[in-house]
């Protein structure tokens, strides 16, 4: 079973009370009954193994049997900016970058983005993705929750990138190092920001001004990427050299 995410509210004095959506999703989609176990957790913080003592229409509760405390971050934190693409393949990407570790995912606003929001629709938007990325942690079993935030022009969010970070923008054009070489032989930094085009990859001005912010400019390879593609293997590269996969 997942482990699903509650508020450090809903903890007091060994048992926990929880209300809202998770209610109805333990109650219809796990069935959870009285006398069973489920595992919950803060974001970021502890995670307890808790057996249900009772179910409502709206609550359910229970009392703590055992608590574990997060372990020590071993892999950079990792933030990816993100082109905005359309609907089901920018869902599709979020809840592979929050399987794969990505704590920080700014959609992007480029000059070459086709998808972009209608007036009054961001925040529905918003809402979705930070529902796609509570799932996916649940179901990968994560001790956070990623941050999803609304969509941001390219610019802007270069201007303010993390600058102790080790900042790369993936390119497709030939001649520049691949990204797996330039992890090898590094010293595994604190933070790792990656910056990722749209369809037809970031514009010359764009890749000249990420520059300019102090990013390095590196491939995936040969072969050009979907841009969801592109986030799945580079993230799987950089958890392979840096982080816990395989």
């Amino acid at each position: 079973m997942p482990v699903f995410f509650i508020e450090r509210d809903d903890i007091r004095n060994g048992t926990v009370s929880i209300t809202g959506p998770l209610v109805r999703h333990l109650k219809a989609s796990f069935r959870v009954r009285p006398g069973e176990t489920v595992w919950l957790g803060e974001s970021g913080g502890p995670r307890y193994q808790v057996r249900i003592t009772a179910t409502y229409r709206d609550r359910l509760t229970g009392n703590i049997l055992s608590e574990s405390a997060p372990p020590s971050r071993n892999v950079p934190r990792l933030t990816v900016g993100l082109a905005l693409i359309d609907r089901d393949h920018m869902e599709w990407a979020i809840q592979k970058a929050t399987e794969l570790g990505v704590a920080r995912l700014v959609p992007l606003l480029t000059a070459r983005t086709v998808v972009r929001p209608k007036a009054g629709r961001a925040n529905p938007l918003l809402t979705r993705w930070q529902r796609i990325a509570l799932e996916a942690a649940q179901q990968s079993m994560r001790w956070d929750v990623p941050i999803v935030t609304a969509p941001t022009a390219f610019e802007a969010w270069c201007a303010n990138a993390e600058r102790d970070a080790c900042r790369w923008l993936l390119w497709e054009k030939p001649g520049r190092t691949l990204l797996r070489n330039w992890l090898r032989g590094q010293r595994c930094p604190d933070s790792v920001t990656l910056a990722i085009g749209p369809e037809g990859g970031f514009d010359a001005g764009e890749v000249e001004l990420a520059e300019r912010h102090g990013f390095e400019i590196v491939s995936l390879g040969d072969h050009i990427l979907r841009t969801e593609s592109a986030v799945l293997a580079a993230l799987a590269i950089v958890q392979y050299e840096w982080g816990n996969l395989g």
